[in-house]
């Protein structure tokens, strides 16, 4: 059964992987550097990009995100596959992230970003 969950946790962590690397690209970031961590109970992604002060609106909107004031697992069990990977991020697939993730920090500085995520198994 565990085997299960960590199967699921890491197909997770890699929509997650592509949807952040992808926005930050996109956003005018010239490097992203992703270190992924197998924790006792979970995995933990540790993201770290710049962006160009244009695309400052689209990172506080990915701040908020991946930090909903509500998380519905059953939401993410039923569509979380359905999220197709494209060459753009959308909202909707961002807003299912943060719906995806157990726990999220993320800070946001003047050109710089740096995310936390962890999935549990």
């Amino acid at each position: 059964m565990k085997q299960r969950h960590l199967h699921m946790a890491r197909r997770k962590m890699c929509h997650v992987m592509d949807e952040l690397y992808t926005l930050l690209l996109r956003s005018g970031g010239e490097a992203v550097d992703l270190c992924i961590r197998r924790e006792t109970e979970g995995l933990r992604l540790l993201a770290e990009g710049d962006f160009a002060a244009e695309h400052r609106h689209e990172i506080e909107k990915l701040a908020e995100l991946l930090q909903p004031a509500v998380r519905n697992p059953a939401l993410v069990e039923e569509f979380w596959e359905l999220a197709g990977g494209d060459q753009y991020t959308s909202d909707s697939e961002l807003a299912l992230v943060g719906q995806m993730v157990d726990e999220a920090q993320v800070q946001v500085g003047e050109a710089q970003v740096k995310i936390e995520l962890y999935i549990r198994f």
